[in-house]
């Protein structure tokens, strides 16, 4: 079984998916701050792409 150490990547990914495509469907539906929104879909997807690194550099190892 994975410890938790293994499965906090794989939580960060879809955490970071998740809330990153939030942002987006506010940013279209032109709810919220448009700048705050921005930034906060940029951290999300940021480390959910931190994550995926971190799966794939796992992955190959």
């Amino acid at each position: 079984m994975p410890t938790l150490p293994d499965l906090f990547p794989y939580a960060v990914l879809a955490g970071g998916l998740y809330l990153g495509l939030g942002r987006v469907k506010n940013l279209r539906a032109g709810q919220g701050c448009p700048k705050c929104e921005t930034v906060q879909a940029i951290v999300a997807f940021g480390l959910a792409a931190w994550a995926g690194w971190e799966l794939w550099q796992n992955y190959q190892a």
